[in-house]
């Protein structure tokens, strides 16, 4: 019986970046021209021109079209001016609905006043920071798609200098990494959502979670924009980490072949050591595009584990206290609780990928280390290599939030002492507020 033929799906990164764009762009974190889906959409309209390409009434020469300097973003006014005008707009709105809630703060302990109001307010914060950042970061992270897609037409290149039809050649699969983005993007607001609509974090309490009809409002935009603030980072970092990794799989085929003093393996490293170069560029693009709102993110979400914890302590403090449930049912506790663990898997996630990045490229490095079993012909070869990656070995290459700490495992492990620590602290202070 004949073999059926296996289809792969194969897609272009500028086309894969094309929905995460369109999310970003609604959600007002991207606010110039994404120019290949100016020509995706062209394309798909029909038209017949090879020259220009035509957008509105104007026709757009296919060189002006590119951007300059092959850049993929371009600066548009409309796309600045709606960015802006919505998140000025969202912020008068939720500052006037708080302040109609403020007066129903009536509770006299100091600290869950100071946890209603910071709850109230942080959405505001939220979103005008994030979004202000990111306009002024759009210039850093066009450079940063240029440069990966820069990278992926290195790569082809790569493979084909080794001339060895042996390896099993590897190609980048933008498809899997579409489909994870729009996983996370699913999972990321859909348990968002439903979190909001059982327990309103704006609302909050250790003691219930009064509904309010802005509620959701107030609650759901600021949520879901840290989910795709979130998700832009993660997605860039995933791309850097899936090129560094299939650098150190063609690495470690092509070791056998520097071993036997194979030219075009040689040359075929060196073009590696040029797109790993790049890729090094990226991480530092990353940081530039990502630092200030990682910085936001982390802290908003640190700041709201340790008032959930305290929520959820002081209601397991007063029942061993009086042995019975003060207003306090366990829909509550478990609500609350179901925040926690969500909130914990959103700092996870941020340290866990920017850490594998970084290890990938480290070990980019280490692969790269002249072999100490080659021989004298094979280790002048390599040491030019070598040579020309001393540059990189000498950089320490992190992801960090505008230099302020690193970006890493190491983070999240500190993250949760500090959270420790802190509820400690809030809990005698209840305690002795209260006069107990």
């Amino acid at each position: 019986m004949p073999r059926r033929k296996v289809f792969a799906w194969s897609i272009s990164l500028q086309n894969a970046i094309i929905p995460l764009y369109i999310i970003s762009k609604v959600g007002c974190l991207n606010a110039f021209t994404y120019l290949p889906l100016c020509h995706f959409l062209d394309t798909y309209a029909g038209c017949k021109s090879d020259k220009c390409v035509k957008i509105g009434t104007a026709d757009i020469p296919v060189k002006r079209f590119k951007g300059k300097d092959g850049k993929p973003l371009a600066f548009s006014f409309i796309g600045v001016l709606h960015a802006l005008g919505c998140s000025l707009a969202y912020a008068s709105y939720h500052i006037l609905s708080s302040l109609s809630q403020s007066g129903k703060l009536t509770d006299s302990n100091l600290v869950r006043v100071a946890i209603d109001l910071k709850n109230q307010y942080i959405g505001c914060i939220l979103v005008l920071g994030i979004v202000m950042v990111s306009l002024v970061r759009q210039p850093a992270f066009s450079h940063l798609i240029q440069v990966l897609l820069s990278v992926d037409r290195a790569i082809p290149e790569m493979v084909r200098t080794a001339g060895l039809s042996a390896i099993t050649k590897v190609k980048v699969n933008n498809i899997v990494w579409l489909r994870n983005v729009l996983l996370m993007l699913i999972l990321g607001v859909g348990v968002k959502a439903v979190l909001e609509v059982t327990n309103c974090l704006m609302y909050i309490r250790d003691s219930g979670s009064p509904f309010s009809s802005n509620c959701l409002l107030l609650c759901i935009i600021p949520q879901t924009l840290c989910v795709i603030s979130e998700l832009q980072f993660v997605a860039f970092a995933l791309l850097i980490s899936e090129r560094l990794k299939l650098l150190n799989r063609w690495l470690l085929q092509l070791l056998p072949h520097l071993g036997r003093g194979s030219e075009a393996a040689y040359e075929s490293v060196r073009h590696l050591v040029r797109i790993h170069g790049q890729l090094l560029k990226a991480i530092g693009l990353l940081n530039c595009c990502f630092g200030v709102q990682n910085t936001i993110l982390l802290l908003y979400q640190f700041v709201t584990l340790v008032e959930l914890g305290y929520n959820t302590c002081m209601m397991s403090v007063r029942y061993a206290e009086a042995k019975v449930q003060q207003g306090d049912s366990t829909e509550d506790f478990l609500e609350t609780v179901y925040w926690v663990v969500w909130f914990v898997v959103e700092i996870f996630v941020l340290c866990y990928f920017s850490h594998d990045t970084v290890e990938e490229a480290r070990r980019t490095v280490h692969l790269l280390r002249m072999p100490n079993v080659y021989g004298p012909c094979q280790r002048i070869n390599f040491r030019t290599i070598s040579q020309e990656q001393l540059v990189f070995r000498n950089v320490k290459t992190s992801i960090s939030c505008c230099g302020l700490f690193t970006i890493d495992l190491t983070l999240f492990h500190a993250i949760i002492g500090a959270t420790t620590t802190y509820l400690i602290i809030l809990i005698q202070f209840d305690q002795s507020f209260n006069g107990d």
